[in-house]
């Protein structure tokens, strides 16, 4: 039953993204005891893993279109289980920075290949409720790891956290190969559907799926610069680390309300809206982040942002599962992700950059504004798009009656 297999993918993700959020505190503390408090180093453990991430998406992508989407989720989070066993007998600080890079694109193919599993499992007017129900595992699973990942390290120390991922991906793998159903998209058979490049050309000429990833990756933006200027704000009203960590939590809670109502999301119109609504949102609840010093004001803002957050992730996946061909889902959303990946991996940068001169809420406030052209940028969206939909081409014969193609039927020859 395809309900069964979403609400396992959404344990799936619950585990891993728990394991993953956890895993990033202590990579975190392991590289800041290692460095004696070096910055630098934090930043290039970081960097690495995202800038791997980013690299490998086209192959990453290629390999949820060829072969098997379920297996190829199963194979990732194997991997990366794999790397973080290595990584807790690693002692060296340049070897952890690429054994980080290695668990970056060891993770690489899982979401492609999940949200492409997920437009073959549900039709397209359910894919709302399926998308919203991964969010909430994803974003659950982040809450319950940020809150258990510095315990982890506190009481079993970084290498026990590292295990504990580990064994989180195994866990997330099992539930996964438990999907019954093969699902090849038959990507490999169709010449026109071959290369590891052909999910960027989609993107850049398709106008819906252009403007809906850049606008996106403008609102990663401001949401990446600020995220590093989080505590010097809490710090700059006297909420200190306890009011922000009270805020994440806000912004997760905010996340999971949003996926509660994704299956409303349903129908073109309302993918469009619902990106354009959540890019509004993040760039109102950042500006005012900015101009205010009231804590609880703040956090209800932070739960704003994290309600915005998952809008806006489901109307771009959303996106590309209606307007990507099937065999071109998994490369194509593995673009997508590269170009917001980038940006984020940027905002890193740029937000530590800023700190200085502009103080947190000036971050904030820059940030705000930099969501408004990302919302401009979004209204430009189509309400008609170019393309016919991949779901209703006509038929072959000529007659102008679309030929639905069953979203059960697994596209034979043969989650997200």
């Amino acid at each position: 039953m395809p309900d069964a297999a979403i609400h396992r993918l959404a344990v799936a993700r619950l585990i891993s993204s728990g394991g993953t959020q956890a895993a990033n505190i202590a990579l975190i503390a392991l590289v800041y005891e290692r460095s004696n408090g070096s910055g630098v180093w934090i930043a290039a453990a970081l960097l690495a893993a995202l800038g791997a991430r980013v690299a490998a998406s086209p192959w990453a992508g290629m390999l949820g279109d060829y072969f098997d989407r379920r297996w190829v989720m199963v194979a990732s989070d194997l991997a990366a289980a794999a790397v973080f066993v290595v990584i807790t007998e690693s002692r060296s600080l340049p070897v952890l920075v690429v054994l980080a890079a290695l668990a970056g694109a060891a993770e690489a193919p899982f979401d492609p290949a999940s949200n492409g599993l997920v437009a073959m499992l549900v039709p397209s007017d359910r894919r709302g409720w399926a998308n919203g129900t991964l969010s909430i595992g994803t974003s659950a699973g982040g809450l319950l790891g940020a809150a258990a990942g510095g315990l982890l390290v506190a009481a079993v120390g970084a290498s026990g956290a590292f295990l504990v991922n580990a064994a989180s991906f195994v866990g997330s793998a099992v539930l996964s190969a438990s999907i019954a159903g093969r699902f090849v998209s038959g990507a490999r058979q169709k010449r026109e559907h071959r290369g590891a490049w052909k999910g960027v050309e989609l993107l850049v000429g398709q106008r819906t799926l252009r403007l809906s990833a850049f606008s996106v990756a403008l609102v990663a933006l401001a949401l990446g610069m600020v995220n590093v200027v989080q505590l010097p704000f809490f710090a700059s009203i006297g909420a200190g680390k306890v009011g922000w960590g009270i805020a994440l939590a806000a912004f997760s809670a905010g996340e999971i309300s949003a996926g509660r109502l994704a299956s409303r999301i349903v129908g073109a119109r309302l993918e469009r809206l619902a990106l354009i609504a959540g890019c509004a949102l993040a760039s109102v609840a950042l500006a005012a982040t900015g101009a205010t010093s009231v804590f609880a004001l703040a956090a209800l803002l932070f739960a704003a942002a994290g309600f915005a957050n998952t809008l806006i992730i489901l109307g771009l996946v959303l996106s590309v599962q209606r307007w990507a061909p099937p065999e071109l889902q998994g490369r194509t959303m593995a673009a997508v992700e590269a170009i917001v990946q980038s940006a984020i991996g940027v905002s890193l940068v740029v937000g530590g950059l800023l700190l200085s001169p502009l103080g947190a809420h000036g971050v904030y406030l820059l940030g705000g504004g930099l969501g408004c052209i990302g919302v401009i940028l979004a209204l430009r969206i189509p309400r008609q798009p170019d393309p016919i939909r991949p779901e209703e081409e006509p038929a072959a014969t000529g007659s102008e009656t679309p030929v639905r193609i069953d979203p059960l039927g697994l596209y034979h020859p043969r989650p997200a």
